[in-house]
C-alpha cells in the first residue's frame, strides 16, 4: 500500500500542525483501507470528523492546518493494539521533526495530538505525564512546552481525544 500523503493546502498559512498515530483503518469487513492523504481528508470525512469541530473552535480551518501522522508506515493493528506502538513511534520522531522545520521551520507553531498515545511517545521520559483524569476532565487545551517533549514543539492534546469545552 502507498503511503499516504500529508495534507496541506497552503503552505504559507499554516498556524497548526495536527499529528495522527498512524494511516492504519479498516473497513467494514476488516479490509484495510487505503488513504491518498493522512486521515483520508478529501475523500472520506468520517476521519477527521472529531478532530474538524474542536480546530474551528480554535479558530483554525483546514487550509491552515499540516496534517501528518507520526507512523507513516500501515500498521497490522490499530495503534491502541499494537504493544510496541509507542517504542515504533519513537524512530519516527526525527523524520517528523525534519519534515515539520522543513514546513516551518520557526518552531512555535504548535501540534495537536490526536491520541494519548501520541502524548506517551513524544513526553520526555524526566518529565510527569498527565494522568488519564486530568487529561480528560480538564476544561481547556492542555499545553505541553516544547521543553518537555522529543518534537521540540509546543504541543496540545486536545483534537479528537479530548473536546474542547
Amino acid at each position: 500500500m502507498k503511503t499516504p500523503k500529508p495534507y496541506c493546502i497552503e503552505p504559507k498559512n499554516i498556524r497548526a500542525f495536527v499529528l495522527g498515530c498512524d494511516p492504519t483503518g479498516f473497513g467494514k469487513h476488516y479490509d484495510q483501507i487505503e488513504f491518498e492523504t493522512v486521515f483520508g481528508i478529501g475523500k472520506d470525512a468520517r476521519y477527521f470528523a472529531g478532530i474538524e469541530p474542536n480546530l474551528k473552535l480554535l479558530g483554525l480551518n483546514k487550509g491552515q492546518i499540516y496534517v501528518q501522522n507520526m507512523v507513516t508506515e500501515y500498521q497490522d493493528e490499530g495503534s491502541s493494539k499494537t504493544k510496541n506502538w509507542i517504542s515504533n513511534a519513537e524512530k519516527f520522531i526525527g523524520p517528523r521533526l525534519a519534515e515539520f522545520d522543513l514546513v516551518y521551520p520557526l518552531r512555535i507553531t504548535p501540534v495537536f495530538l490526536t491520541s494519548k498515545l501520541l502524548y506517551k511517545a513524544l513526553l520526555n521520559r524526566l518529565e510527569k505525564p498527565y494522568s488519564a483524569k486530568e487529561l480528560y476532565n480538564l476544561p481547556m487545551i492542555i499545553p505541553i512546552p516544547a521543553t518537555t517533549n522529543s518534537l521540540f514543539l509546543p504541543l496540545s492534546l486536545c483534537i479528537d481525544t479530548l473536546h474542547i469545552r
